[in-house]
C-alpha cells in the first residue's frame, strides 16, 4: 500500500492520461480499545478529477463544494 499525504500534491508521473478518480482509503479511529493497542480502519474515499469533467458539471460541483465549505 503506498501512504500519501492528502494535504500535499500528488504527482502524476506517467506520460499517460490522468485517472478519472483515485481511490484512497482514509485513516479512522474507532475509539474504542479494551487493552492493547488502537485499532485503525481505512475509510474508502474517491477523489475526482475535476478538470475531466464536462464544464458545465465542474460549475455545479463547484457551487456545491463552496456551499458546504460555507455551511461549516
Amino acid at each position: 500500500m503506498q501512504k500519501i499525504d492528502l494535504y500535499q500534491p500528488i504527482v502524476h508521473h506517467k506520460t499517460d492520461r490522468a485517472p478519472l478518480t483515485l481511490r484512497v482509503g482514509v485513516p479512522t479511529n474507532s475509539g474504542y480499545t479494551e487493552g492493547g493497542t488502537v485499532s485503525e480502519f481505512l475509510k474508502p474515499e474517491t477523489y475526482i478529477l475535476l478538470s475531466a469533467l464536462p464544464s458545465e458539471l465542474q460549475e455545479r460541483v463547484k457551487t456545491a463544494i463552496q456551499a458546504i465549505i460555507s455551511g461549516m
